[in-house]
């Protein structure tokens, strides 16, 4: 029986079935937070998701910021001793400290910590998934395959880099496959910084014995200073784990060697691991970053290579901004030009360029004279492919009519210009039927307009839902929904036809750069400076799927018909 089907009592401490009412050692009621419960007049509780020693976690929402997910640590301080009030006050406190300070797409974001008479609080993301240690009681043998486990050396290596590389550098202490969280998309967080500690040059002698055995490094049981390569060690007696299904903890500071099959990778990564796990500082990698480009040049490359079409190269500036001509059959580009054949390409000189997408040949160029130097921002082609929309630092949507795609002498006319911005503007979509544009802008609005309506008192439709610029909109091919993404690292899905916002998704820290929607209309991908793509349910904000392949910020991306 899990931990998370027990309720402790709060009286004697004994564990008990997870429906029961009454102790069944002291008879005392039990008590445990319901789904009625608002902690802080705030966070309802949705469910008991686990309990220890010291106390419970709960699933709820935050209803003052549209019902995100949330994770509650309730350190229950009535049931605990004197002693234990004192490892949990440090605990608790060393946790808020570290995690007060932290961004990272591997690590839960901390929102909140509060008291109340009998408990302390610590408000986190809640994590869809498992622990990687109940994630390997499901395998055969406790193994997992070679890539998995390079792949999961790689996550951590990331982000124990980020942790060693603060000023002063966070060593973690407790890395154990039941501090790995792990959601269904295979994405890792690390969790419980309840020992992580401040490196402190000069202190040789600063370490108590912390650590879970078989997983902490020899200096964490007193004899030296802990360091970055504590880490390192527990990383490697880690991945030594998931190759061979052996517990650390049943033999600790020993690893045997495992067999090889594979002379090629599989050597290199024995040596590594074995390498990791030295019982001496100084024979261990020197840095986590060591680790991971070893770990990354034994990565199996199995996604074969795509092929370049063309590469069209008369732009003189930046290019900032690109759009596909609408499809006319849903085949792909042919050499002779017609409809789903074009691209247009915007840059920082001011000029937009047409040009065939299997042979890169230039078929128009548009420039303005009067502004040698402008960003086109943003640009969008009709559903029916006789428009492209632009928008830029001018804060203006340029609409111009496309003429004789079919052929060679591919021309563009003034159409429309829309004025209604007040900063630049960054992200386009139109309606599926090619009445209307939304415009997203620095402006933090996004705003739906009829293309072509020059009344003088026409009003557009206005989106206030971000509080800082808005750098994609994305609209669902149903037409029902527009998805807008700010720098506010909100993703905000709204219904076209009353502006009310129906979804927010938190799962990027950074700002978010594109989005695009699924034909189907149920889910969203977004990109954003935190170096993910995120795929997810446009209806209940799970997320579904996270790709991790990118080593900077993604700008962005596009889903296939």
């Amino acid at each position: 029986m899990t931990s998370s089907s027990l309720l402790y009592c709060n009286n004697c401490g004994a564990a008990n079935q997870k429906q029961a009412t009454h102790c069944f050692a002291c008879e005392e009621p039990l008590h445990t937070p319901t789904k009625e419960t608002l902690l802080k007049q705030r966070y309802r509780i949705i469910d008991l998701v686990g309990q220890g020693g010291f106390g419970a976690v709960y699933k709820a929402v935050d209803t003052q910021s549209g019902n995100r997910l949330v994770a509650i640590k309730a350190i229950n301080l009535s049931i605990l001793t004197a002693q234990e009030v004192i490892e949990a006050t440090a605990a608790f406190n060393r946790e808020v400290l570290v995690l007060s300070g932290l961004a990272h797409p591997n690590l839960p974001r901390l929102y909140d910590h509060f008291t109340d008479t009998e408990h302390w609080y610590l408000v986190t993301d809640f994590i869809e998934g498992e622990t990687l240690e109940r994630y390997l009681d499901k395998t055969m043998n406790g193994r997992l395959p070679r890539e998995e486990v390079i792949d999961i050396g790689i996550q951590l290596c990331t982000v124990l880099d980020y942790l060693h590389t603060r000023q002063p550098p966070i060593i973690f202490r407790d890395l154990k496959p039941s501090n790995v969280m792990r959601t269904p998309a295979g994405h890792l967080y690390l969790i419980d910084f309840g020992i992580a500690r401040h490196f402190k040059p000069g202190q040789p002698r600063d370490t108590k014995a912390l650590g879970s055995p078989g997983y902490a490094a020899p200096e964490q049981y007193g004899r030296a200073q802990t360091t970055p390569q504590a880490d390192i060690y527990s990383l490697g007696a880690m991945l030594h784990q998931l190759l061979t299904g052996n517990d650390p903890a049943q033999t600790p500071f020993r690893f045997a060697l495992f067999p090889l099959q594979d002379l090629s990778t599989l050597d290199k990564l024995r040596s590594l691991l074995l390498h990791m796990v030295a019982m001496n500082v100084n024979e261990r990698p020197t840095s986590i970053v060591t680790v991971k480009q070893e770990l990354e040049d034994l990565a199996v490359v199995s996604q074969p290579a795509g092929t370049l079409l063309a590469t069209y190269r008369d732009h003189n500036r930046l290019v900032l901004a690109a759009a596909w001509s609408a499809w006319s059959s849903g085949g792909p580009p042919s050499s002779s030009p017609g409809r789903g054949s074009c691209i247009v390409s915007g840059s920082s000189d001011g000029t937009l360029h047409i040009w065939n997408a299997a042979t890169g040949q230039n078929m128009f160029t548009y420039s303005n004279p009067s502004r040698w130097y402008a960003w086109a921002c943003a640009l969008a082609w009709s559903p029916d492919g006789n428009f492209i929309a632009c928008g830029g630092d001018d804060k203006l949507v340029q609409v111009w009519q496309v003429e004789n795609v079919g052929t060679t002498a591919v021309t563009m006319k003034h159409y429309f210009t829309y004025r209604g911005h007040s900063n630049w503007v960054n992200a386009l979509a139109w309606s599926p039927d090619g009445s209307r544009i939304a415009s997203a802008s620095d402006d933090k609005t996004v705003q739906i307009w009829q293309v072509g309506n020059s009344r003088a008192h026409y009003q557009a439709e206005i989106y206030y839902g971000h509080t800082y610029w808005v750098g994609a909109v994305a609209w669902s091919p149903d037409g029902n929904f527009i998805a807008s993404g700010g720098n506010d690292a909100t993703i905000q899905v709204w219904d076209v036809a009353t502006k009310n916002t129906v979804l927010i998704y938190h799962g990027h820290i950074y700002g978010v750069n594109a989005l695009a929607w699924s034909p189907d209309s149920t889910h969203v991908a977004s990109c954003s400076w935190d170096n993910f793509v995120r795929v997810w349910d446009a209806t209940t904000g799970k997320t579904v799927l996270i790709y991790d392949g990118h080593a900077d910020w993604v700008n962005a991306l596009a889903w296939s018909p």
